[in-house]
Parts: C-alpha cells; structure tokens; sequence
C-alpha cells in the first residue's frame, strides 16, 4: 500500500510541476509579447502579476491536497498496523457515509474471520496433538501385551491352563486395538463427508433394538441392566445403521461410566414434532465443568481416565444426529444424566 501510494504521490507532484512550468514559460512568453507589441514596461508587468495571481490558487490547492493525500496515507498506515495487531479499533469514524470507512469495515470484518480461522486452526492442531498423545497412550498397554504374551505363548513347557489364560487376554488386546481402530475410522469418514446416509422411511422402535442387541453383551457382563420403554411406534425417515450407531454410543457411554448393578431406563416416544430417544443413566450427575464440553471431539473428562476410550463416542452420537437434521439435548434430573435424541417428524 505504502510503495503505490508514494508512486502515486510523486506522479501527482510532477504533473503540478508540469503545471506551473507552462505556467512560467506562458508568463514569460505572454509578457515579451506585451511589450513587443506595447512597448509598455507597466503593462507588462500588470500581465505578468496577473498570471502569477492566477497561479496562486493552484499552488494552494496542490498544497491542501498534498496535506490530504498524506493525512489520508497516514491514518490507512494506522489501521494497517491496526490490523497487523488484529484489534479491530476504528480509525475512520464508522457514523461517516464514506468510501474510507466502507473499506475500514470490510478490512477489519475480513481480519475478524482469519482471526477466528486462526484461532480455529489452532484449536484443531491442538485438538489433533491431543488426539496423537491419546492414541500413542491407549495402543501403548494393548501392543506392550500383545508382545509379552506372545513371547509367553511360545514356551513349549507352558500348561494349558496357562496358554488357555494367555489367550484370552491376547483376545481382549485385539478387541481393545479393533476398538479403537474402529472409532477412528468412523470420525475420520463422518468429517470428511465420506459418508452417505441412507434415509428410508422405516421404523425407529427397530433402530433403538438394534442398538440394544448390540450392547446387550457388554451390559450383561458389566451387570448393568437396560430397561426399554416403548410409549410409540414410530416410523420416520433415518438412516438405520448410523442412528444405531448414535444410540449404542449414548449407552456404551452410559455402561461405560456405571457400575455393577445401576439399571439404564432407554425409553422412545413421540414428543410433538419431533421423535424422543432418551437414554437416562443412574451414575451420578456430570460435573457442571464438563457439561459444556462432553460433546467435543476428544473431550475426555477429569473422571475418565481409568477408562478406555478417545472422548469421541458422544461427538459421533451428536454429528450422527445433526445430519439427519436432529440434535441431542443433555440435562440432569435427581442425580440422573438424561441423553435425548430428538429426531424431526417429517410430514408422514
């Protein structure tokens, strides 16, 4: 801005040089031609002032726009190190009706959007740095397992209880490494809209079942039982195997943080215009500090790290539902943790 502004200055300041050059030259020409013809040395001079009067207003108005062109280049070098510090403080009076402050506001409205791109970027950099050290620490326990008793399988002098032992918790590194694998996965093709959901009119009461037969095993072992109350039939348009998915997320979640002997109340209902999923745990209410965050990606809670998981199973549940023009709502009541999926009833 500053190299075209002085290169526009200094063609501006020849022309008016220019200018006053004619000027001279048609003052001195003018006034031979006077007293050639006059032969009067006052008359000549009166033609003489009268040019120079006539230059006057031109020199005093290349002077009060010389001034206003360099005001003018000194308050845009102030809002350009304005933006630089990306403080967004006005520099021309925004009340004014001006080419100037037109083009302060969209200058600082598009220093607003990198700004927050910026600070989005950032986030997500950290969000991913995150996502690395929780990755490297979740496979670390399940392959260091996988190498030992591997190694503790090879001895041939090994009894068959043993290897029978050592096989069964090789089984569950393997589950643990597909499980995670499988979450990753599923973020990965969800963000980068590798997915198409396949919206049939079908019934909901199916999907919720579905999820449940999936868990099912899961609760059982954890001895943690799922009380299921179908108040509707429901038939709307949804894809079958990603609202599973949502659900089972929702109770997994729910299984996951619970212990042995809470009861899990799962309940569908029509609910106005929309169709409710509630799944209502019995594991004590989520801290007020990570109410904000526990639909985040990656978010894990102070209280999460004796469990497995990358804090992305409610994420899921949340993106699941907003592509099918849902949402999920969270709330607490006596103590409880209440997960609603609200899907929207389309005209049936």
């Amino acid at each position: 801005i500053h190299l075209v502004t002085d290169m526009e200055r200094k063609k501006y300041i020849k022309i008016i040089y220019a200018i006053i050059t004619l000027y001279a030259v048609i003052l001195i020409c003018f006034t031979a031609a006077s007293f050639f013809i006059t032969k009067n040395i006052m008359a000549c001079l009166i033609c003489a002032a009268g040019i120079i009067m006539s230059c006057i207003p031109s020199y005093a108005l290349y002077k009060a726009d010389d001034k206003y062109i360099s005001g003018i280049i000194l308050r845009l070098s102030e809002l350009m190190d304005v933006l630089v510090q990306i403080d967004g403080k006005d520099i021309f009076p925004d009340s004014e009706d001006t080419v100037l402050s037109k083009l302060q506001y969209k200058v600082i409205k598009l220093s607003r959007i990198l700004k927050n791109n910026s600070i989005r970027e950032k986030q997500e950099h950290e969000d991913i740095k995150k996502l690395v050290s929780d990755i490297a620490h979740q496979l670390k326990t399940p392959i260091a397992s996988l190498k030992i008793y591997s190694r503790l399988l090879s001895d041939e002098l090994l009894s068959a209880e043993k290897q029978r032992e050592y096989i069964d918790i090789l089984c569950t590194c393997i589950e643990r490494l597909d499980f995670l694998s499988e979450n990753i996965i599923k973020t990965s093709r969800l963000e980068s809209g590798l997915i198409n959901l396949d919206m049939q009119k079908q019934s909901l009461n199916e999907t919720v079942l579905k999820a449940v037969k999936d868990i099912y095993v899961k609760a059982k072992q954890s001895g943690i039982e799922i009380k299921y109350d179908e108040k509707d039939k429901i038939n709307i348009k949804h894809d079958r195997n990603w609202t599973a998915e949502a659900i089972f997320n929702l109770l997994d979640n729910a299984i996951k943080y619970g212990n042995k002997g809470n009861t899990i109340y799962l309940s569908i209902r029509n609910f106005g215009m929309f169709a409710e999923i509630a799944v209502e745990d019995e594991n004590g209410g989520i801290s007020y500090n990570d109410r904000n965050n526990i639909f985040m990606r990656f978010y894990r809670g102070k209280n999460s790290s004796r469990h497995e998981g990358l804090g992305i199973g409610l994420y899921l549940a949340r993106e699941i539902t907003n592509r099918q023009g849902g949402y999920i709502n969270f709330s607490i009541k006596e103590n409880k943790n209440r997960f609603s999926i609200f899907m929207f009833r389309k005209a049936e």
